[in-house]
């Protein structure tokens, strides 16, 4: 997941949409600091002075390949078929996506474009965590408190605990992927894993005392 589907599956008939796929591949395989507009022009011909006009320098068309990339991620979650199902049922499919996505050699390749250069370009910093991260996030908490409500649970800390289930979800697979270089992980290892994790959460907040559930 999070690989070329949606706007990435586009036609590309626009010259910005040919610069951006070309540059996507370019950043992603080589990294901010190697990738060069004199190798991207020897991939898609023209000149500089055409990118140029699509983008300002090599910093503005960075910012748009990773914004580009990572609304990717709002497209994916939001797929996600949440109505009329129970709440185990919604964070097991919610955490196969996450981890689809999160897991996805194209995913792990920006993630690491964008640590790199959250120090030069913290505005791309703030705009994957907030169209990645943050989007998620809300998604899960809106899901949680519409499914406790109807058990008549007020989870006190929604969020805090959505985070706490995501990075239970995501710690140790991404860790495995940025320091091990593994594969990812299997279909069925996907799915035992959002098992696991959406029995966890539930027993969690089925096992917390009345008026402190999170």
């Amino acid at each position: 997941m999070l690989c070329k589907t949606a706007k990435s599956a586009r036609t590309l008939t626009n010259k910005r949409d040919i610069i951006l796929d070309a540059a996507a591949t370019l950043f992603l395989k080589e990294g901010y600091g190697a990738a060069s507009i004199n190798k991207l022009i020897t991939q898609i011909g023209g000149s500089k002075a055409t990118v140029y006009a699509y983008f300002k320098n090599k910093e503005r068309l960075f910012a748009a390949v990773v914004e580009d990339i990572v609304d990717e991620v709002p497209v994916f979650i939001n797929d996600v078929q949440l109505e009329d199902v129970d709440m185990r049922d919604g964070l097991i499919a919610i955490s196969e996506r996450l981890l689809e996505i999160a897991t996805s050699p194209r995913h792990l390749a920006l993630a690491r474009l964008v640590i790199a250069g959250a120090d030069k370009f913290p505005e791309i910093g703030q705009i994957y965590y907030e169209r990645a991260p943050r989007h998620i996030c809300d998604v899960l908490t809106a899901f949680l408190k519409e499914q406790t409500a109807k058990d008549g649970i007020k989870i006190i800390r929604p969020q805090e605990l959505v985070e706490s289930f995501t990075g239970m979800v995501l710690h140790h697979q991404l860790f495995r992927q940025f320091c091990l270089d593994a594969s990812p992980p299997s279909s069925s290892e996907i799915r035992r894993l959002a098992v696991r994790n959406a029995n966890m959460l539930i027993a969690m907040i089925n096992t917390a005392p009345a008026g402190s559930r999170a």
